[in-house]
């Protein structure tokens, strides 16, 4: 397997021992992967899973108690079902349409929010292994609130992206099979298309989960961005790579995502060795995932902690 496929189905795993999806559920996704129910079996027990029956539930969404003051959108108090906390028609924001393409010529299925005033740079948002869905435009308006040219590209675009594929399973087993040197492609086209906005090299980059890996991949790959702030994603192939980087890092960690969190120490030593500002955040309490106001792991409080200092670093580095 992949790397990337190997993440997918650990993420299914998660989700069944969390009690998110059922055990027919769990062997369906995973054989959008391997090809058939037998071989999934097989996998599964071949990595020590077991599949007779889910853990328990994970606990709610907690709400803030308080709310701090910003002057920018932040995840929202209770989990919203539809994805949007900032709309379309907010005056702080712009929706525009934005050509991208990739380094084949192919065009790249896109997302682009502006601020009404000047913007202080760019900013990329990677998408989980789901594709650009309401959630994740939500979070591009929500860097434009914040002062930053907003944008995010779907890398399943050739193949009609999360629109086309809505079976969501089906979308992370086409996501896992692409090699990452393209997916690396299509991130440079994407922030060659934001630094065209005005911003040049004021740009940064995010990302969640599967996003979250992609921002490492961007990273050892020497795209050169000012900023990143990759959200529990998990270690590339080659983490070694990082220690060339010229971006300043924040990554934000999950205390109770054991699985990501194995590659954190290599990681870190790799970041010591780029010599550039880095900050490593694990918050307390959470799991996989806790930033998506629209899944079951989200946590309002972590999550409203966690987008407030990547809006902050964003602010100190893209200059």
């Amino acid at each position: 397997m992949t790397e990337f496929e190997r993440y997918v189905v650990e993420e299914h795993v998660e989700d069944f021992n969390d009690g998110l999806i059922s055990r027919r559920e769990l062997i369906r996704r995973i054989s959008l992967i391997t090809g058939s129910a037998t071989a999934s079996v097989a996998l599964l027990s071949a990595m020590g899973c077991s599949t007779t029956s889910p853990g328990s539930q994970p606990p709610a969404p907690t709400s803030r108690s308080t709310s701090s003051a910003q002057d920018f959108a932040t995840p929202p108090a209770q989990p919203v079902a539809d994805g949007v906390t900032v709309k379309e028609n907010d005056p702080r924001i712009t929706v525009a349409t934005l050509d991208v393409k990739g380094a084949d010529g192919a065009p790249l299925i896109s997302y682009h929010a502006k601020p009404t005033g000047v913007s202080a740079g760019g900013v990329l948002v990677i998408h989980e292994n789901r594709g650009l869905l309401p959630h994740i435009k939500d979070v591009v308006r929500r860097v434009a609130t914040a002062g930053f040219t907003g944008l995010s590209v779907d890398l399943l675009s050739r193949d009609g992206g999360a629109d086309k594929l809505s079976d969501q399973a089906a979308y992370a087993a086409a996501l896992s099979k692409r090699p990452v040197a393209d997916m690396v492609s299509d991130v440079r086209a994407a922030l060659d298309a934001l630094s065209g906005t005005g911003a040049g090299e004021k740009l940064g980059v995010t990302g969640f989960c599967f996003g979250g890996g992609m921002v490492w991949n961007t990273l050892a790959a020497g795209v050169p961005v000012k900023a990143a702030a990759p959200f529990y994603g998990p270690a590339p192939g080659n983490a070694g790579g990082l220690a060339t980087t010229k971006a300043a890092v924040h990554a934000v960690y999950a205390e109770l995502d054991a699985r990501v969190n194995a590659g954190k120490d290599a990681i870190e030593g790799a970041l010591k060795q780029s010599g550039q500002p880095y900050k490593i955040t694990v918050y307390p309490g959470v799991d996989h995932a806790f930033h998506n106001d629209t899944g079951a792991r989200y946590n309002a409080t972590q999550a409203e902690a966690a987008w407030i200092a990547t809006v902050q670093w964003f602010r100190q580095y893209i200059r």
